[in-house]
């Protein structure tokens, strides 16, 4: 532990993402719209309680966030291709979440590209994973942050939109702590969520 003292911005930011996410995923027919509204919400947190890292330049992360993007997209492509022999009918809940929650207009991808992914970058990475590295050890830091995250997704119902979640972050987080660069991990963000929802959709 590097630290006793208390984060109050950082346990109040995150209830205050679980009540925007629980009112999210109650308004299934306006999710998109929600999620969006949600995250604009916390980038405006972020910018009112912290520093974001402004570390290595844009032009200098496009091409390690494109591939970081793509070999968290085949890790998961294989992750759904083992599900389908796993008992306990997971491949179902998976193809539910995507028929659930695809985007389907113009208007939420745009939401997704502009506010969901800097947003889910900027508060789960810039701004809760990196107050979690004052007062624990970096890969410590990097699961509670995905814990978090995907306890906050099981308001959706679906355990293995929770367990992707997680996934996801423990991937970024430690992305993160080796190269604390957000414009790195909102482009392989970026990457990953055009070829999982649209380029090469696995459901």
């Amino acid at each position: 532990m590097k630290s006793s003292k208390i984060d109050y911005r950082l346990y109040l930011g995150i209830l205050l993402a679980a009540g925007l996410m629980y009112v999210t995923f109650e308004y299934a027919s306006v999710f998109w719209y929600l999620y969006g509204a949600s995250m604009l919400f916390l980038i405006s947190w972020v910018v009112l309680n912290d520093e974001l890292k402004k570390q290595f330049s844009i032009l200098k992360n496009i091409i390690p966030g494109i591939f970081s993007g793509i070999i968290l997209y085949i890790l998961f492509y294989i992750g759904a291709l083992l599900l389908k022999f796993i008992p306990g009918n997971f491949d179902a809940l998976v193809a539910k979440g995507y028929g659930k929650y695809e985007p389907e207009s113009l208007l939420i991808w745009i939401l997704l590209v502009v506010a969901i992914v800097p947003g889910e970058e900027i508060f789960w990475r810039g701004f809760v994973l990196k107050r979690l590295e004052h007062d624990l050890i970096p890969w410590v830091a990097v699961f509670i942050m995905a814990t978090l995250n995907g306890a906050l997704m099981l308001f959706s119902g679906n355990f293995i939109i929770a367990l992707a979640a997680a996934l996801a972050s423990v991937y970024w987080g430690f992305i993160y702590i080796k190269r604390p660069s957000l414009s790195l991990l909102i482009v392989s963000h970026w990457t990953f969520n055009l070829l999982l929802l649209l380029v090469l959709p696995i459901y």
